[in-house]
């Protein structure tokens, strides 16, 4: 028997050794892109840690008399107001007929909170879509939900603040018009009709396909009611960064001042689109937390919420990703 005709032997086809190699390089990118996106989050982070500690020895605060019980406390305040945010997030998800499972719209959203740290506010987004796209999540949905709710939370937040700041100054009446205007204004905008016209005004600009029909009525009450309650755990949080500073009187009613602050503060650091409102956070809240308590608590305050928040973040994202980078290495 005469042995086999090397040219009749199977040749290795081109077309499946490039898509092969296409794939192991486009895996390649993917995990460089992810590194970089990684290297960047934890750049930011650093740089807003050190600013905040720079401001307690500037001020020599005596971190020996804190009553750290209640910083704790403030912390996971701070997580519960997160998983408020998630859950409208992922019904949300649910309203652009994905199909996200509830403990991977949880993760993705903890996971990227880190990325407001970052310039611009993309980063977040870019993070939690990363995170939550598959087989039942689509990336355009995706990232447009992240828009959504976003908007839905400073919205809700300027109306908190607003209707808060006229009921705490009734006689100042600057403050009493800008506070009502924006509660007015913030109101107006989160009705579903005047809402789906600003996000899809959005979401057109970043060129995203996504139909915003199952936002309705229904859909913006339920994340109304569950955003309200994420701002009122938000305010605790500084109430209770407050309550834990040595040589402080808080009293209970200071909740609806320190709700009002958070609230305001929040809403005009994203606006601003600067690094987790750096800076424009601590204008807001220091003339207002000064009406009522000295203007250096005041600034304390302000620099302990950024790192009280900061920590929250760095518990719930950064055990996320560890995790993740973890079972990539033990895949390797």
């Amino acid at each position: 028997m005469s042995p086999p005709d090397p040219s009749h032997q199977p040749r290795p086809n081109p077309v499946s050794q490039g898509d092969s190699n296409r794939k192991k390089s486009g895996l390649s990118l993917k995990t460089a892109i992810r590194l970089g996106i990684a290297v960047v989050v934890v750049a930011a982070v650093i740089y807003t840690l050190l600013g905040s500690v720079q401001s307690f020895r500037q001020r020599k605060f005596d971190f020996s008399s804190v009553e750290y019980r209640w910083w704790i406390l403030a912390v996971f305040s701070y997580i519960i107001t997160m998983f408020c945010s998630s859950v409208f997030w992922h019904q949300i998800l649910i309203a652009f007929r994905q199909r996200p499972i509830f403990g991977r719209s949880l993760l993705a959203f903890y996971a990227s909170q880190l990325g407001k740290y970052v310039p611009g506010k993309a980063m977040v987004v870019v993070i939690r879509t990363d995170l939550i796209r598959g087989p039942k999540v689509k990336v355009g949905p995706a990232a447009a939900s992240v828009f959504v709710e976003t908007l839905s939370w400073i919205f809700t937040g300027s109306l908190v603040g607003g209707v808060l700041i006229v009921w705490l100054y009734p006689d100042q009446w600057w403050l009493k018009l800008t506070a009502g205007s924006m509660a007015l204004f913030s109101g107006i905008l989160t009705l579903p009709p005047v809402f789906n016209s600003v996000a899809s005004f959005v979401i057109s600009r970043k060129k995203v396909a996504v139909d915003l029909d199952g936002l309705g009525f229904a859909t913006m009450f339920r994340g109304w009611g569950i955003l309200t309650l994420g701002w009122i755990f938000n305010g605790l949080s500084l109430w209770l960064i407050l309550k834990g500073m040595p040589g402080i009187e808080v009293r209970g009613d200071d909740f609806w001042l320190t709700l009002a602050s958070v609230s305001l503060a929040t809403s005009a650091g994203f606006i601003s689109l600067l690094p987790g409102g750096l800076g424009v956070r601590e204008l807001v809240m220091i003339p207002l937390l000064g009406a009522r308590f000295d203007p250096a608590t005041a600034v304390l305050a302000a620099v302990i919420i950024r790192l009280v928040w900061l920590i929250a973040e760095l518990l719930t994202s950064g055990n996320i990703f560890l995790i993740r980078w973890l079972k990539f290495r033990s895949s390797r």
